[in-house]
């Protein structure tokens, strides 16, 4: 069930960034966007998908509440009463009217249908933004900040998704540039402000209320939850760096015939999707709100016990009562090491899209770039 869920909600994120990125493209004038071919089937399918796969999160809580109980009492009952119940209601009703919107003749080259349609679909993104973890724990904080986040995000990234993929040819894309880096440098502000007050609420301890959000970070490194932000941090860094060598060093070889920025723009689309796994990984795992219990129940990140030397799962597996357990770093030599070769395997891979405009080399440095800082942390926890 975890990887249908899991699954689901990557469709979500998937639909959402094409939907909006679509949309804002053809709002657009055309000499200031390549040439985009967007088939009108895609908007049916995404439009589709997204109360399709907003109703897993929903069978799920149906399924754990229902046991020997009559499913269909308890299914209404969670459609009527929970958050996320309510939330699919409202995100199926919209899509509805969207498809409604979409079949209309002219859909594509009618400006007040589009503008509708993607205030349709900011409708339907603020009913998922409401049943999400930070959300339901908040009064209002949670909802805020991750309503920000995920919308920058869609933005940022349904744009560069649309125009890198749906893209025939290279035409207009230094003017495409020019508006479209300033929209995603503001998205990646945003992106990064809401995203560090989304994470202060998801991994908030419990166990220790005076922990500073720092110390709360290194601790959730030992669950599932805090791995995966892990490494969505690190290929958060890669999306930054295709994103400047993109916007900012390639415009200088827009007139170069032989170049094709499409591909780099395709290579970035594809971290991003990358981020968007790890992110619905997360949010079908335990939030390390109580790293004590979670272990104690369901034990520690396999990668966690892999790649460190510390003892402190089996310190908490086998202490009676529950105490304020804390993870810390000390970086040595081979730390240290692993960080100087994680910096050069990122200058490997501008010196890749610069000089040798190589996709495949640039790709594996940037990946090797991740697992040397990746494995430069885990082997300092103590």
């Amino acid at each position: 069930m975890i990887i249908v869920l899991t699954l689901s909600e990557i469709l979500l994120y998937i639909c959402f960034s094409m939907l909006i990125g679509a949309l804002v493209l053809l709002l657009v004038p055309e000499g200031y966007r390549p040439q985009i071919l967007i088939p009108k089937k895609l908007f049916y399918v995404a439009t589709g998908i997204i109360p399709i796969a907003a109703l897993f999160p929903v069978i799920r809580t149906t399924s754990i509440f229902s046991e020997d109980r009559d499913m269909w009492f308890i299914f209404k009952n969670v459609l009527l009463t929970f958050e996320v119940g309510q939330s699919w209601v409202f995100i199926t009703l919209i899509s509805v009217i969207l498809i409604r919107v979409i079949i209309t003749k002219n859909f594509k080259g009618n400006p007040v249908l589009l503008a509708l349609a993607l205030l349709l679909t900011m409708l339907m993104l603020l009913g998922y933004t409401r049943s999400s973890h930070a959300a339901t724990i908040t009064e209002w904080q949670g909802f805020l900040a991750h309503t920000f986040h995920f919308l920058a995000v869609t933005v940022w990234i349904g744009i560069l998704f649309v125009a890198s993929w749906f893209s025939k040819t290279k035409d207009n894309w230094l003017r495409f540039l020019k508006w479209f880096t300033p929209v995603a440098v503001v998205c990646l502000i945003i992106v990064s402000v809401a995203g560090y007050f989304t994470m202060s609420i998801d991994i908030n301890s419990y166990d220790n209320p005076n922990a500073s959000i720092f110390q709360e970070y290194q601790n959730s490194l030992i669950v599932n939850y805090g791995q995966a932000l892990l490494f969505k941090h690190l290929f958060m860094i890669s999306l930054v760096l295709f994103a400047i060598i993109n916007g900012i060093i390639f415009r200088k070889r827009n007139n170069d015939a032989s170049f094709n920025p499409l591909k780099w723009a395709r290579l970035e689309s594809i971290y991003a999707l990358t981020i968007f796994g790890l992110t619905a990984f997360m949010g079908q795992s335990w939030p390390p709100h109580q790293i004590y219990s979670l272990i104690k129940s369901y034990g520690a990140s396999p990668l966690y016990t892999t790649f460190t030397q510390s003892n402190l799962v089996n310190t908490i597996q086998s202490a009676e009562m529950q105490e304020v357990f804390n993870v810390s770093f000390s970086f040595g030599f081979m730390s240290y090491l692993l960080c100087i070769l994680g910096v050069l395997f990122m200058a490997m891979t501008i010196i890749a899209a610069v000089k040798r405009s190589s996709v495949a080399m640039a790709s594996s440095a940037t990946l090797l770039m991740v697992l040397s800082f990746y494995f430069a942390l885990m082997m300092a926890i103590q």
